[in-house]
């Protein structure tokens, strides 16, 4: 199950594009346990490492769009995927 990583006790950037996805056969092409990250959120770096630490993806959501997925591999380091925005912004 997805997780949404948020301090700031507000509908986010990240919020919203899961709330999205809930819905959508996309939310499929996302790993199991992925964290969802407001990019904009200014502990991201905290919340971002601390899942990844973990051995958790965490998909890092900007206002615009764009996404970075970033999945720890078990042998050490971990393997980055950038994501098109959709078609409208979840910022907008």
């Amino acid at each position: 199950m997805a997780a949404v990583m948020n301090f700031r006790g507000e509908n986010d950037t990240a919020s919203r594009r899961l709330e999205a996805l809930l819905t959508s056969p996309e939310f499929d092409t996302y790993p199991d346990g992925t964290h969802f990250v407001g990019a904009d959120n200014p502990r991201r770096d905290e919340m971002a490492t601390r899942a990844l630490l973990d051995g958790e993806p965490v998909l890092l959501v900007y206002p615009d769009g764009h996404e970075l997925l970033i999945c720890p591999e078990p042998s050490g380091g971990a393997r980055l995927e950038t994501r098109h925005p959709p078609v409208q912004p979840v910022a907008a």
